[in-house]
């Protein structure tokens, strides 16, 4: 899944740095909700340089409008989205659509150039792969409100390359929280894939990762009644603990062999080798 940061929404809506510390916090509850659904994301965003060109309070640019929010705890917690790398990456660096190209964004009233920006590349890179997720966040009360079609509270954002109006590039937008709700259950299926851990019962396999087909594939393998599954690039091999449940449940992890346990690991696959058995193993002839 590839999210974009919509630099292009930043257009001097607000009028107060009271209006833009509330759209900050809205903003940062969007990425922590990401953070916590979501394992799989790369973030991308403009360049850090080029949000200046930008208005967040009206007659004053990103970096004036984020000085003036006093609460420092917050503006550092927003600054760690946006501009450290380690969170959001630079998509210039990668840079896959073409200035040769024209982009627009297109509504029933009007039409926007967004021609080298954060919109252009990511229509480009839906355009060129559909089979990768995308999703576009925006700062709240933006000119991107038309209304999703199928996902409540999300919006459309629709971009015309060169002046083809037949093939419109349609990308998922939202700027709250509640909205990133329902996007993510309507591409996820989070109800189907998280783990209550007030369950009585162990997790299926899809509300682990071994639901992540790139990563794993199912073998005719089974150990006390579940799938053994393994790891496509290291030929470990994965299953879920079955005698466990609730907050202790958990995956045993064995090496290619079958015979040298590794670890149990969480949910998300982060392996405790800590609690390696020598006397667990499976049979994999």
């Amino acid at each position: 899944m590839e999210i974009f940061i919509n630099e292009v929404s930043l257009e001097g809506q607000y009028l107060t740095d009271a209006e833009f510390k509330d759209a900050v916090i809205i903003f940062k509850s969007i990425f922590d909700l990401l953070n916590k659904k979501t394992k799989q994301k790369i973030i991308y965003k403009e360049d850090s340089n080029l949000f200046v060109n930008y208005d967040a309070i009206k007659g004053s640019n990103f970096q004036q409008s984020l000085n003036q929010i006093k609460d420092k705890s917050l503006k550092l917690a927003f600054k760690n989205i946006v501009f450290n790398k380690l969170n959001a990456k630079e998509w210039r660096k990668e840079q896959v659509h073409s200035l040769n190209d024209y982009f627009d964004y297109f509504t029933p009233q009007s039409c926007r150039d967004v021609r080298n920006t954060s919109l252009a590349e990511v229509a480009e890179r839906q355009f060129q792969n559909s089979y990768i997720t995308y999703l576009v966040i925006n700062f709240t009360n933006s000119s991107f409100i038309i209304a999703h079609p199928d996902i409540n509270k999300c919006c459309l954002i629709s971009i015309i390359k060169n002046n083809d109006e037949t093939q419109s590039i349609d990308l998922d937008s939202l700027d709250n929280q509640a909205a990133l709700e329902n996007w993510l259950e309507k591409k996820l299926k989070l109800s189907k894939i998280e783990y209550d851990e007030s369950s009585t019962v162990p997790p299926q396999d899809e509300q682990t990762i071994l639901r992540d087909t790139k990563r794993f594939k199912r073998t005719g393998i089974r150990y006390d009644n579940r799938v053994v599954y393994c790891e496509i690039s290291t030929g470990k091999y994965w299953y879920v603990d079955n005698l466990h449940y609730g907050k202790a449940a958990h995956l045993e992890v064995l090496d290619k062999t079958g015979q040298r346990h590794l670890g149990e690991a969480d949910l998300q696959g982060e392996i405790d080798e800590s609690k390696s058995d020598s006397e667990k193993n499976i049979n994999i002839s």
